[in-house]
């Protein structure tokens, strides 16, 4: 049988098509020098190993050793990285495209991945109503604040003995629940159907990214249709869109009937209605929906996590900011007016955020030729992304090293205006820049604050004894630490209950 199949001449040509395409994809040179290329290393085994295991050194290294941009080798191609001075020459060029990366380094195109294409489609849809509705958007406070005390009874309790919490399922829940309120409305916020979908298929897309660039690029639209991940997401999302038609069929009948009865039809402030009412809108609700839930719940949830993790080792700051928290809502009540006013909560937020920053920032895809500054030619295809060192440079921060709490407030107070939280630029570039900057910063900001309000009012925290905490480091990308053991107990005073 063997010697059959190596006898045809089609068993042949695609051994040679794949041999190409491994060569190709594993011997791409750059006109920068490459920062993790090794002599006889053929299969790329120690490039793509050092990469996981010392991307920022590699990239730190790399560029103080040739003074400009640096090209790495990641598993599947090569990415150039550039100097933070070239953040606003990125932001600006019209030859970039950020959305089109995406597209390509998150396989938008398989089936089962809708969701990516929905998030980053074409027509924009889903980022154009991300910035016009939910962004600084007073009306969708209150559902927001309404589930979260919900979500906080169910997943961390009421007892007022310290105990440990979940750190997976008690974080990404208590996200994934009041972000719903407002993402898929009433019906099914706090299903737990629902809740099981949209957070599965947030686990099981990552882990079929993750998957898939573990093979060669020409391998790829073939191994995605056997690879479990990838199988779970193709069944995920037929889920949500049977689920979702249910809640637009059931909406279409309430106006209906209020039609009929020539009476009010129930109004709706969340992203269902909102994209009913987008003329031609061609994408399912299921895919918005989980276009919205891979969009937020990740890094939103790995931020919270930290930010626990921080505010738990630095107990210090708990009174403070439980007196910025009571006096912003005494003064101005539920609003985002009280929610401006919680600067130190923002402060804190921030810092927390500079913990666990990625390497690089405003990743980009050379959409047309273009050229660097310094007229360096960047070939179409090629990409970019840019060093986000300043985050823990002694040039920008004093005592990088060290969380300081007050850092972004006492800079605010100053008058540093990029020191907001939802603020970006060349020193803190998490949420990118230019025309893709990211449009649910602000709700993501909103809902936080409103979240670790309910916390710090209502809950002690602290690290269960001998818990590693220290974010954990993956390529150019770093998280929360999961093996964090956090335990909580509900505070006995009264006068917390301020929601």
């Amino acid at each position: 049988m063997l010697f059959e199949l190596f006898s045809s001449g089609l068993a042949w040509t695609v051994l040679a098509i794949v041999g190409v395409g491994y060569y190709w994809t594993t011997n791409q040179r750059s006109i920068f020098p490459i920062v993790n290329d090794y002599p006889g290393d053929f299969f790329r085994r120690k490039a793509y190993r050092e990469y996981r295991k010392n991307a920022k050194k590699l990239i730190a290294d790399g560029l103080a050793k040739h003074c400009g941009p640096i090209t790495i080798m990641v598993p599947g191609g090569t990415k150039v990285v550039l100097p933070s001075a070239l953040s606003d020459w990125v932001k600006t060029n019209r030859d970039l495209d950020h959305q089109e990366l995406i597209r390509e380094e998150y396989f938008a195109r398989y089936p089962g991945f809708e969701a990516q294409s929905t998030l980053h489609s074409s027509d924009r849809m889903l980022i154009d109503l991300l910035r016009s509705k939910l962004s600084q958007n007073a009306a969708i406070l209150p559902t927001v604040n309404q589930h979260i005390a919900p979500a906080l009874q169910h997943h961390w309790g009421d007892s007022e003995l310290w105990q440990t919490i979940n750190w997976d399922d008690d974080t990404t829940g208590i996200i994934s629940q009041a972000a719903a309120s407002v993402f898929v409305g009433p019906e099914k916020a706090a299903d737990a159907e629902w809740q099981t979908v949209v957070q599965a298929y947030v686990r099981e897309y990552f882990a079929a990214v993750g998957d898939l660039h573990t093979w060669r690029a020409p391998l790829r639209p073939i191994m995605h249709w056997f690879l479990p991940h990838s199988s779970a997401c193709r069944d995920l999302i037929r889920r949500a869109r049977l689920i979702m038609d249910g809640v637009i069929q059931k909406r279409k009948q309430e106006a209906h009937e209020a039609e009929m009865q020539d009476s009010e039809a129930p109004i709706y402030h969340d992203v269902v209605a909102w994209t009913m009412q987008v003329p031609g809108n061609k994408h399912p609700a299921g895919d918005v929906q989980l276009a919205l839930a891979m969009a937020a719940l990740f890094t939103t949830t790995e931020l919270f996590k930290q930010i626990l993790i921080d505010i738990a080792t630095h107990p210090e700051l708990v009174e403070p900011l439980r007196r910025n928290i009571r006096d912003s809502l005494s003064t101005h009540g539920l609003g985002l007016a009280a929610l401006a006013n919680m600067e130190l909560l923002d402060s804190v937020m921030k810092e927390s955020q500079r913990q666990v920053p990625p390497t690089v920032g405003l990743e980009r895809k050379v959409i047309r030729d273009t050229s660097l500054p310094d007229g360096t030619r960047l070939p179409r295809g090629t990409h970019i992304m840019v060093d986000s060192s300043d985050m823990w440079s002694p040039k920008v921060h004093e005592n990088p090293d060290v969380y300081d709490g007050y850092r972004f407030f006492k800079r605010r107070q100053a008058g540093n205006k990029a020191s907001q939280f939802v603020q970006s630029s060349q020193e803190h570039n998490v949420f990118g820049g230019g025309r893709h900057i990211c449009p649910g910063r602000f709700f993501a900001s909103d809902e936080l604050k409103l979240r670790l309000a309910h916390i710090l009012l209502k809950y002690d925290l602290r690290l269960k004894g001998g818990s590693c905490s220290r974010p954990v480091q993956f390529g150019v990308f770093v998280g929360a630490n999961p093996m964090t053991q956090l335990e909580v107990r509900r505070r006995a005073e009264p006068e917390v209950c301020i929601f």
